[in-house]
């Protein structure tokens, strides 16, 4: 960051210029920049950019590899016209018309795209192909009707992340004529963002920040905006906010979660920040996290104030998750909703990558995958290259086995219940869409491991569940901090109340130990050293039981907790393995019957020649 960079001061006074004044205690430093230039072009900007497309109010995520066009279609029209009911048609004050579905978003981003590797795509017939946005042909940011769905792939809002300006703005050059807009990643918090310096691993670099959407500002015929997370400092995010739309960003989204809350420690997002960072600026702002249902769409909006709602998870789970609640499909049947996903992913020009189909299938279809580990395998070793038809047969199996569970609750008449107030869930069967849940560990050694679940567990095709009758399928337990999960060792969070974030992990009780102990476990030690521990309780002395311990002994003499873990763990290792098994044996067979297609078709080549030859023979002799 420059040193010769301006100061702002927020104090109890406000906001004010200071030059290079020494900061009282309680002031804070934030830097300044100067305004960016005249943009090259006439565009529109702030609302009334936000008002050209609209004016969105529901928003589906940039999400990498998972946002792409047949996804952003689906997300924009759910479910079928007979289904869902009459489109709505909008025009905007400069005479443009949009279509928006039942249930459908408003506007798309598309995938995070790498900037540097999008500038080095070679096009058609080149090694890269187009990168991860088709330019060949003419459906992603089309108008019209793309795929089946009135309206086609707009608003679209193309989203990069980049840490060099010039590259960044030679890759939004080549799609600004296919979007409304271009949006910067400030948000991502995974390692590949942390390796290849970009997300919010920029976030304390704040002039190459305003250098990045300055660029595009001046340069771009579209205007620029930009995703980013909270930091713990509520001064600093407001700065932080201000400063991206001092450099030209014309919406902003604002992540209510800081750069440290993932994985394990995701907790909730804060919608208070939200709501501070909406009221410090002048242009729109979309609020994003904490997004599983259409209620909760209606309430951050209500709560934060902000211009529009963006939702990733949520609308992976339940591409409908914008219908209204009372609508008949605000959780429709998942079969449905896969089947029209790859009637689109059919109907389009554009090829849609295979890993995307299935990650979809899998995120889609998971609260009946949960209960059959073979239909997992199936999905994950179908030829997608061959077409759907592989797919469409798995799903109308898991159609088939959600028959009894549909009539067990009142089949065509069934209706979603509402949402627990004590929880903040909605208590769904299986075969109706539905968010999956990030369980938080109970502790990093019991349960350590992070899973996303159903809430509650999905029942298995026979409408029960762990054995209970189905009368109880659908209980939901009456604990207000810490509803139960599916997965062994771990609690839901509470919606009712805001997490803040996870304890500090504690060490096992073993001075020489650097592993962490388990809150479970009476002795507080982590596994290795409770079952030491209890093998000297047991008789042995202590050498005897870590020289035992040493060699792979004292198993099943830990705490009931540990050694339930232990188990789950190896039960888990024994369904993978026999999924890869599967997989393999899958595969011999395919490969069999493939070469032995080829013989054949050898064979049968060679007989034609053969037969041409004598044809040719008996001809000449007739000659």
């Amino acid at each position: 960051m420059s040193s010769t960079a301006a100061v702002q001061v927020i104090n109890s006074e406000g906001l004010q210029s200071v030059g290079k004044d020494l900061p009282t205690p309680t002031q804070k430093q934030f830097p300044t920049f100067a305004a960016p230039g005249k943009p090259k072009h006439e565009k529109l900007g702030g609302y009334d950019f936000y008002r050209s497309i609209g004016s969105p109010k529901f928003v589906v995520a940039p999400m990498v590899d998972q946002s792409e066009l047949a996804w952003r279609l689906l997300s924009r029209s759910p479910l079928p016209p007979a289904l869902a009911g009459p489109s709505e048609t909008v025009k905007t004050p400069q005479g443009k018309t949009y279509i928006r579905h039942p249930g459908g978003a408003h506007v798309c981003y598309t995938p995070m795209i790498h900037a540097k590797v999008f500038v080095d795509a070679k096009g058609e017939g080149g090694r890269n192909g187009d990168g991860q946005f088709c330019l060949s042909l003419d459906e992603e940011g089309g108008e019209g009707t793309i795929g089946g769905v009135e309206g086609g792939d707009r608003p679209l809002i193309v989203q990069f992340c980049a840490n060099d300006p010039d590259i960044l703005l030679a890759a939004a050059k080549k799609v600004e004529h296919r979007c409304d807009a271009v949006d910067i990643n400030f948000g991502c918090p995974q390692g590949i963002a942390k390796r290849g310096h970009y997300g919010s691993f920029l976030q304390d670099e704040w002039e190459l920040i305003h250098k990045l959407i300055s660029t595009l500002h001046e340069n771009l015929s579209v205007p620029v905006t930009a995703k980013f997370r909270i930091f713990a400092d509520l001064d600093k995010t407001i700065a932080y906010a201000r400063m991206m739309e001092a450099a030209g960003a014309q919406i902003l989204t604002c992540h209510g979660r800081t750069r440290e809350m993932k994985g394990q420690n995701t907790g909730l997002a804060d919608w208070e920040y939200i709501r501070e960072v909406k009221n410090a600026v002048k242009v729109p702002v979309f609020a994003n996290g904490n997004i599983l249902y259409r209620e909760d769409v209606d309430r951050c909006m209500e709560v934060t104030g902000c211009d529009g709602v963006m939702t990733a998870e949520g609308n992976l789970s339940n591409p409908a998750i914008f219908m209204p609640p009372d609508h008949p499909y605000a959780h429709p049947p998942i079969t449905l909703l896969a089947h029209r996903y790859l009637d689109i992913v059919e109907a389009l020009e554009t090829p849609t990558a295979g890993s995307a189909i299935k990650a979809h299938l899998f995120r889609l279809l998971k609260p009946v995958l949960d209960t059959d580990e073979e239909l997992r395998v199936q999905i994950a070793t179908c030829r997608w290259s061959e077409g759907m038809h592989g797919f469409r047969e798995i799903i109308r199996d898991i159609e088939r086995r959600c028959v009894p569970v549909r009539e067990a609750v009142g089949g065509a008449d069934w209706k979603p219940p509402a949402i627990d107030p004590k929880t903040g869930y909605r208590s769904l069967p299986m075969f109706a869409a539905q968010p999956q849940i990030r369980a938080k560990p109970v502790s990093t050694e019991i349960g350590g491991h992070e899973d996303m679940v159903s809430r509650p567990a999905s029942p298995g095709q026979d409408g029960k569940e762990d054995g209970q009758d189905r009368e109880r399928m659908f209980d939901v337990p009456n604990i207000t901090t810490a509803p139960a999960s599916s997965v062994p060792g771990t609690i839901l969070f509470s919606r009712s109340h805001r997490h803040t974030g996870l304890a500090q992990t504690e060490r096992c009780v073993h001075s020489d130990c650097t592993g962490v102990a388990a809150t479970r476990c009476p002795t507080r030690a982590c596994v290795t050293h409770c079952r030491v521990l209890r093998a000297v309780e047991a008789g042995y002395t202590r050498e005897e039981a870590e020289a035992e311990s040493a060699k792979g002994g004292l198993v099943g003499m830990g705490c009931d907790a540990h050694e339930e873990k232990v188990r789950a763990r190896k039960e888990r290792e024994a369904r993978k393995r026999k999924g890869r098994e599967m997989a393999k044996e899958k595969a011999k067979v395919r490969k069999k019957e493939e070469k032995a297609k080829a013989r054949e078709e050898r064979e049968k080549s060679k007989e034609k020649v053969e037969t041409t030859e004598e044809e040719a023979s008996f001809a000449a002799g007739l000659a």
